[in-house]
């Protein structure tokens, strides 16, 4: 039989001793389990673990707040849970009768009531987002708003205030309520009211995100507010047209978001301390005369350690900008750079893509460059001079990070034309190429900014209260006004005719072109 064998004979027995006293020691526990398993008829074999009662509020708090308040139609305990809740949300939709979703003449008290039922029954703390948007009460007062303000800040986390943007009240929005109730608020969203926090009496220690739309609060006022925004993280201003000059405090050591939209009035942005962790930063800010060139020279002290830089601008006048680089700072993190040009107007940036090179030249780490063109208003000429191309091409620079290029609105001029050549040429490290002669890149951002100023929700909307005035058309491109067909054909041959041969092999040329040239011509591929 051999030593193999008989280790497995004793291996055998001895499993099978074990199997006695396993079933000697559970043969009653047994027994018992299947008499119970038969006594309950269609039944399933096992159960899952019992679901107890406290953690239901914890699954409800999950659903969004339509399926919660649903499932709190089921059951009492669902109903408890659901008073357990942590979002409020008073909207046109959340508080509509009939299917209304506007506030019709006459019910507005019916509203009222409803919100203060609603805030006496969030007894316990267990609400910590409020969002209160009443865009749609265009006849309410500040009393009504302070008393819900009053119940709903203590002990919230996230604090949204909307109102109507017609409100010639312009309701102040209750800064020391703020102070003294709401230490523990970490989110602030108002919009279309005005914020005048007092010198030395307001502290929001805890805040870390703000945004202001549409929001009456001066220079001054900013400061204060930021000065005693100690753990402010991510700051968002919008349409708040009585900034002159974002001055960020030593203080915000925790900045790390900053986006600025359409303030008109603002024409500097100051640092006065290592913003080092700063490092995203959006400006959207037209009309701002040469927003590039100011960007070049003081974003670099402002926000030295920045990774993803976004810039809007429509007034660039960059016919006078100088082609040498200057080294005014360098971006030595920046990673992420997407510039829009918003055209036409009186100079047009149409002459001067090359300074553009500034930026590359400094950021050495940067890996993607997204450039939206808007066509400009002077017409081009359908042939480019090569011997222009060949004697004015840009001083050589190494680029060895850059690794994704996107040109949306791409238009048949030599200066965006020589603007390709030079990052062909100098990035060595290309990996994707993308050409689009659509407007498509920025037009959502553009087109919302409209929505934005008319009060308008969608584009249908818009496009039925403003579409046939002359005054909006000019602010929408679309389709074939006013980059006709023959202007985006132009850019088609351009393309063909003089970078198609210059991409290098290793590269891939991405190429979008509108859907009409796509029927009438051939769809080319390398």
């Amino acid at each position: 039989m051999g030593m193999l064998g008989l280790a497995r004979i004793m291996s055998m027995k001895r499993r099978r001793r074990r199997r006695r006293r396993i079933q000697a020691d559970g043969s009653s526990a047994l027994d018992m389990g299947r008499k119970d398993s038969r006594s309950r008829s269609g039944s399933a074999k096992r159960r899952g673990p019992h679901l107890t009662l406290d953690r239901l509020p914890r699954i409800i708090a999950l659903l969004p707040m339509q399926d919660a308040a649903r499932a709190a139609c089921a059951s009492r305990e669902l109903l408890q849970s659901w008073r357990h809740y942590p979002e409020l949300k008073f909207s046109a939709k959340t508080l509509a009768m009939d299917g209304q979703h506007n506030c019709i003449q006459g019910q507005m008290d019916s509203y009222i009531k409803r919100i203060d039922i609603a805030l006496q029954n969030c007894t316990g703390g267990w609400v910590k987002r409020f969002r209160f948007e009443l865009q749609f009460f265009h006849e309410l007062s500040a009393h009504h708003i302070n008393h819900w303000l009053d119940a709903a800040i203590p002990g919230i986390e996230e604090l949204t205030l909307e109102l109507p943007r017609d409100d010639k009240m312009k309701y102040k929005f209750p800064c020391k309520l703020l102070f003294e109730k709401g230490c523990s608020i970490q989110s602030l969203c108002l919009y279309s009211c005005a914020f005048h926090p007092d010198q030395g009496a307001c502290s929001f220690r805890n805040l870390k995100r703000v945004y202001f739309s549409l929001v009456h609060i001066t220079t001054e006022e900013l400061w204060i507010f930021l000065y005693n925004s100690l753990s402010l993280e991510h700051l968002e201003l919008g349409f708040c047209h009585k900034i002159a000059c974002l001055k960020i405090p030593c203080t915000l050591q925790l900045l790390n978001f900053l986006r600025v939209r359409r303030c008109n009035m603002l024409q500097i942005i100051l640092s006065l301390g290592d913003s080092l962790q700063l490092k995203h930063v959006n400006i959207s800010i037209y009309p701002w005369f040469n927003l590039f060139e100011y960007a070049r020279k003081q974003l670099p002290t402002v926000a030295p350690n920045v990774e993803t830089l976004f810039l809007m601008s429509a007034n660039e006048a960059g016919i006078f900008y100088p082609l040498i680089f200057q080294p005014h700072g360098r971006f030595l993190h920046l990673k992420y750079l997407e510039l829009v040009i918003v055209g036409p107007r009186n100079y047009g940036f149409g002459y001067q893509y090359t300074y553009l090179v500034t930026f590359l030249k400094a950021s050495p780490v940067l890996e993607t460059f997204i450039l939206h063109v808007e066509s400009a208003k002077e017409p081009y000429p359908l042939v480019i001079n090569p011997k222009y191309l060949k004697n004015h091409l840009l001083p050589e620079h190494c680029h060895q990070s850059i690794k994704h290029v996107t040109v949306t609105g791409f238009c048949h001029t030599q200066e965006l034309v020589e603007l390709i050549f030079y990052i062909l040429e100098n990035a060595t490290s290309l990996q994707c190429l993308t050409l689009d002669n659509r407007i498509r890149g920025f037009e959502k951002d553009l087109v919302a900014c409209i929505t934005q100023d008319a009060g308008t929700c969608d584009y249908q909307e818009w496009w039925k209260n403003f579409g046939a005035k002359e005054i909006i058309l000019h602010f929408f491109r679309r389709e074939s006004y006013p980059k006709s067909y023959w202007d985006a054909y132009c850019s088609y041959v351009a393309i063909r005719k003089y970078i198609i041969g210059r991409v290098p092999s290793s590269v891939e040329l991405k190429i979008y072109q509108l859907c009409l040239l796509m029927k009438l011509y051939p769809v080319f591929q390398r």
